[in-house]
């Protein structure tokens, strides 16, 4: 059987985020746990175990990147001032 996937211009966007590399690892995590707990009662447990993990690292993630953009963005408002506040005080 022959496999296609296709990919939307956003799926490429996304490909490199670190969201996109948390769910490959939980995906991952989840396909082993369904092949490794045949008892339907522990393979849940398990799965919503994954499910609580993701949730985290998604938040952390993003709380990362929202650290680095606001650090990004006062280091180069810092670095580069703009030119609306020179103009505003010469009128």
């Amino acid at each position: 059987m022959l496999h296609t996937y296709f990919y939307t211009p956003e799926d490429y966007f996304n490909m490199f985020t670190p969201e996109f590399f948390i769910d490959v690892i939980q995906n991952t995590k989840r396909t082993v746990t369904h092949k490794v707990i045949t008892d339907p009662t522990l393979n849940k447990a398990a799965l919503n175990y994954i499910d609580a993990q993701t949730q985290f690292a998604k938040m952390l993630a993003q709380n990362a990147t929202n650290i680095a953009k606001y650090s990004w963005d006062s280091m180069s408002d810092a670095w580069f001032p703009k030119k609306k506040a020179e103009a505003s005080s010469k009128a």
